[in-house]
């Protein structure tokens, strides 16, 4: 359909330049103080400027050789930021970076502020988070907790027995509880050593002296362009509350067997190694490596550019109607239909063969015996439709395109009421589209076809389109159209809320009908991507 209103939003701004272009930071140099120093992870690296900000204040001074302890986040990261669905951030997906220690992320870049996973609770319970309230069951990780890769014990499954399960030691305590596979052992082997004395308790659990002191340490940090001395970090943001007690343990590191004491906070997983020397004493375990290789198998999700990871592994998939059904506000057949103004026509049933863009399941009436499933199609409003009578839709293999173009870009199939997106000739998402309906005269209304570039002058999240020709009948006004994108002059890819005919048939005056959720991932795209039409 043809837009009118062009009323510019910052969001665009704000969510898509600022967390994939790095700014250059000015760098007040001072005496002995590198700008770029040697062995330091290239600013190139970092997803956002954020990341690279909060590494550089505890890991650039190890890495320019200003000082010497272990490291808070690794030398560099171990790939480049990438989007993992999380329900709570724009569009269900935020940027994230892993590296050896920890994973950071920008869950809402509306409030710039970097967060450090709970990958130690995923890893003891077994739950995968993808929102505030949403996981995925993965079962706890047979990975070890410290030591080398093939040590056999302790590993987090292990260590779920003695999740959120407080002792009762005292402060000015000893550690002396041991983990072997065989259960708790008591040793005192350790007693005078002052590190092993209870320092503090915090959320029930106590905290040797050994992580207590690591954790409130002062140390040289980087900050605002300059080296200083400063607490290192702030011990809630970089381990979070402990989970379990601490415990000795017996672990393989470097082939040699050593006494480690190990300790499980929220974040990180902090290890206490007396016969290492003093600076490296107290380390992080590498409990982003763990996290990686319990979520993706140990096989680093690498992308050529960060946008490319919001499309390799769609988030939503595609059903189709077996039979008549009604959409509801609500999970229920008694709920009232979604509301079908003139200017807000939303949709109310699909008809046998229909298409629709399922974004969740949720627990509702159980009409058929055994199925209380229903899909969420949409959002604000909330529409619901019974998942009985769905079937996943099959897209099919994409056509042939006439023009390959590099990096990123749009392909839409004006004959297959498709659209993909392509990363060079690697095609990286296809999914259904709606394109305009062609006529003749004032009643033409198909999709113009060739080659353009996404267009940034005008990018409101949500507008109020409206156009047609009132003498031929084909006046219209909607309202929150929402993710709209221009190609050339007035037409855009946009979300629609108005049919179920994704794929099937053209349907618009003019633009590319996309779901919600598709229209969001194209309008995220740089301006001056290619649109190619065909």
């Amino acid at each position: 359909m043809f837009l009118k209103s062009k009323k510019l939003s910052l969001a665009f701004f704000v969510y898509l330049v600022l967390p994939l272009l790095v700014c250059v930071f000015n760098i007040i140099p001072e005496p002995a103080a590198a700008q770029t120093a040697p062995g330091a992870a290239s600013q190139d690296r970092f997803g956002t400027s954020q990341f690279y900000q909060t590494w550089q204040r505890t890991d650039l001074p190890i890495a320019a050789q200003r000082t010497s302890r272990s490291w808070y986040w690794g030398p560099e990261p171990k790939a480049l930021g990438f989007y993992e669905d999380y329900d709570q951030s724009p569009f269900g997906k935020r940027m994230v970076q892993y590296f050896d220690k920890a994973r950071m992320e920008l869950t809402n870049p509306d409030q710039a502020s970097v967060s450090n996973g709970l990958l130690v609770v995923e890893l003891l319970t077994g739950k995968l988070q993808i929102g505030d309230g949403s996981f995925i069951n993965k079962g706890a990780a047979g990975v070890p907790i410290a030591g080398d890769n093939d040590n056999v014990y302790p590993t987090y499954k292990d260590l779920t027995s003695y999740y959120n399960q407080p002792g009762n030691a005292r402060t000015g305590d000893i550690v002396k509880a041991q983990l072997t596979s065989e259960g708790l052992n008591f040793i005192n082997t350790f007693t005078s050593d002052p590190a092993t004395k209870i320092a503090s308790t915090q959320n029930g659990f106590s905290i040797p002296g050994a992580f207590w002191n690591y954790l409130n340490r002062q140390g040289v940090i980087f900050n605002q362009g300059r080296y200083q001395q400063d607490t290192i970090s702030n011990w809630l943001f970089a381990v979070g509350y402990p989970v379990t007690e601490a415990y000795w343990t017996k672990v393989k590191v470097g082939g040699k067997e050593k006494d480690v004491m190990v300790q499980a906070f929220e974040r990180r997983l902090l290890t206490y190694t007396p016969t290492n020397s003093e600076e490296y004493k107290v380390e992080m375990g590498n409990v982003g490596l763990h996290y990686l290789q319990w979520r993706y198998n140990g096989k680093m999700p690498q992308y050529s550019n960060p946008i490319e990871s919001m499309f390799v592994s769609p988030t939503y998939q595609w059903y189709n109607s077996t039979e008549v059904l009604n959409l509801r506000t609500a999970p229920n057949s008694k709920a009232p239909h979604p509301p079908n103004a003139t200017e807000t026509p939303f949709v109310t049933q699909m008809q046998p063969g229909d298409t629709i863009q399922v974004i969740r399941s949720v627990p509702g009436e159980e009409i058929t015996p055994g199925n209380n499933t229903w899909y969420q199609v949409y959002e604000k409003p909330d529409i619901f439709v019974y998942s009985e009578y769905l079937k996943k839709a099959n897209l099919g293999a994409y056509p042939a395109v006439p023009r390959k173009h590099p990096g990123i870009w749009v392909s839409i199939s004006t004959e297959k009421q498709q659209m993909a997106v392509f990363n060079g000739d690697k095609m990286i998402y296809q999914t259904l589209v709606a394109t305009g309906r062609p006529g003749v005269g004032d009643k033409d209304f198909s999709t113009v076809k060739g080659v353009f570039g996404a267009i940034g002058g005008f990018r409101p999240a949500t507008q109020t389109m409206q156009g047609g020709n009132r003498a031929a009948d084909t006046e219209y006004k909607l309202l929150d159209v929402r993710y709209v994108t221009y190609f050339f002059r007035d037409y855009a890819i946009h979300g629609s809320y108005w049919h179920t005919k994704y794929g099937i048939a053209p349907q618009s005056h003019g633009c590319v009908n996309a779901s919600v959720y598709d229209a969001s991932l194209i309008w995220r795209l740089p301006v001056g991507t290619v649109v190619d039409v065909f």
